[in-house]
């Protein structure tokens, strides 16, 4: 007798998931399949390259998972104008399991004379990632070095495939990169091969505090694939986490996370994102995210040992400043409507309102966090 069986309780007839065309779909497909196959239940994975629709879905309760980015989720939250529908912006998102990760980080020769962050300085060469003087990733690694902007040789490569050759012919001394890149497969096989800079948060913490003061959502964790070089070394951290809302029904939302958990071998192998599909994966996410956890996963980690009284702290922490935004939302709604405003991302009125409400509450930015 199996332990639904034990427990009277049964999976729904149907089970529906909200994915991006392409990976997103293939992602989905690849274990909802195998799930269904265990289950008998329907597997239903629509496509919607939106993710201002997709959230929505997921909202109204039309679609019970949708994956999530960090600043896409971000973006929902503090309802930026894509996002500013009246059936839009910040509703109760929680987190039902993880389903994606990348990393990223900085290279050098392995000769070079830069071996730590702080060994960039003013005249360090760095190779432009677009027509601007410098970008995002390269403002919060100049932040945690302490060096300006305006103190950096910016090299601009030939071309987009240019920026990696450029570090390794001596054009330029650093180059943002990413450790799964072909560009970088060949540069670890070319002599005299190449370094990753450290970027330890842990070690660092006010590196980290400064780079984060340039991008309140980044994150910074161990480079966990790609070229040997990269295995180990502090980067530049993403995941993706599958999103449901604080209605879903516990029980399906237990027994979703139990399954994926339990049953990861069946399909880790039937998409390459899904060797991150993973109990470790998610934890180590749940030590940065902003999002709360969905009561069926926080039940299903309380069986584990894995849920403790840190992870129950960030959790109230997360869930308050959710919904200090989803009642700041409803409320600039009710106000809107009082002055025949119209709710929509074309209405400037309704933009400036929204704005100004979330200033006089002095409702703060969503951030990811070094730790619990």
């Amino acid at each position: 007798m199996s332990a639904n069986e034990v427990t009277g309780w049964r999976w729904p007839e149907e089970f529906p998931i909200i994915a991006g065309s392409g990976v997103g779909v293939a992602v989905a497909k690849s274990w909802g399949g195998v799930l269904s196959a265990d289950t008998g239940m329907r597997v239903r994975v629509a496509a919607e390259d939106n993710v201002v629709h997709r959230l929505r879905y997921v909202a109204n309760g039309l679609f019970h998972i949708t994956a999530g980015g960090t600043a896409k989720t971000r973006q929902m939250l503090v309802a930026e104008p894509a996002f500013a529908w009246r059936d839009g912006g910040p509703f109760p998102v929680r987190v039902a399991w993880s389903q994606s990760r990348d990393n990223a980080g900085f290279i050098v020769r392995a000769d070079s004379r830069i071996k730590t962050i702080y060994d960039i300085k003013p005249g360090t060469r760095m190779v432009r990632l677009s027509a601007a003087a410098t970008s995002p990733i390269y403002d919060l690694l100049l932040a945690w070095a302490k060096v300006r902007k305006d103190e950096i040789t910016w090299i601009a490569p030939k071309n987009a495939d240019d920026k990696i050759p450029a570090v390794m012919d001596g054009r330029a001394d650093l180059s943002f990169a990413i450790p799964t890149s072909a560009p970088v497969y060949q540069a670890e096989k070319t002599p005299p091969g190449i370094r990753w800079i450290e970027l330890n948060a842990a070690e660092d913490p006010e590196g980290a505090r400064r780079a984060r003061a340039v991008d309140p959502l980044i994150n910074f964790a161990p480079i966990i694939n790609g070229v040997p070089s990269s295995l180990g070394v502090w980067g530049t951290c993403g995941i993706s986490l599958y999103t449901t809302r604080a209605a879903t029904d516990e029980d399906l939302v237990y027994h979703l996370a139990k399954w994926l958990d339990e049953n990861w071998a069946k399909y880790r192998d039937l998409h390459s994102w899904n060797k991150y599909m993973t109990r470790e994966v998610l934890v180590q996410e749940l030590e940065h995210t902003f999002l709360p956890c969905h009561p069926g996963l926080v039940r299903y980690l309380e069986e584990l040992g894995l849920w403790t009284e840190a992870h129950q702290r960030r959790q109230k922490e997360n869930i308050a400043l959710v919904d200090r935004y989803r009642e700041a939302y409803r409320a600039a709604i009710d106000i809107a409507d009082d002055k025949e405003i119209v709710v929509s991302p074309d209405s400037e009125k309704w933009l400036a309102l929204w704005e100004s409400r979330k200033k006089a509450l002095g409702l703060p930015d969503f951030h990811t966090s070094d730790s619990l």
